[in-house]
């Protein structure tokens, strides 16, 4: 699902209107890394952009306890016709091993209308055998169309 949200971002040339970033009091105070009441770390973070146009981030996460995350956070909330949505790729020696998004038990779900973000269930990076990476994306509910889509590098 992932390797497919970035090869159709890859290969899709979108013209999208109405997506200026407007200044928000909810974005402007939000912290990076929110997981639930809590916050962590910035391993890594991205920006998310339609053309020139930067309308979120992708951050990759960590806490105090080498528990890894990924947080999306929108500029806007989402329109009636999108949705976003953040995953976190664990990688064992650097060979894709598994991944899991908002939407999976421990998430808090996608962005949905009116939202500005979400994050994913942490994994535990204790073992040095494991690296990270978080992948963010914004795609149309109607038609399926990749937005926006961008990946962290691979973190330890």
């Amino acid at each position: 699902m992932i390797k497919k949200i970035l090869a159709a971002a890859g290969a899709a040339a979108i013209a999208v209107t109405g997506l200026t970033p407007a200044a928000s009091a909810e974005v402007a105070a939000a912290p990076d890394c929110q997981h639930g009441s809590s916050y962590g770390i910035v391993v890594e973070k991205v920006n998310l952009t339609i053309g020139t146009t930067v309308i979120g981030r992708i951050d990759l996460c960590r806490d105090s306890g080498y528990q890894y995350w990924g947080f999306v956070l929108f500029n806007r909330p989402a329109t009636a016709s999108q949705y976003g949505q953040a995953a976190i790729v664990r990688y064992d020696q650097v060979a894709y091993f598994s991944d899991v998004d908002c939407d999976s038990p421990g998430g808090n779900q996608k962005v949905m209308p009116g939202q500005t973000r979400c994050w994913t269930p942490k994994y535990d990076g204790r073992a040095g055998r494991w690296n990270f990476a978080a992948v963010g994306y914004l795609k149309s509910s109607h038609t399926g169309d990749v937005l926006a889509a961008e990946t962290t590098m691979i973190q330890r």
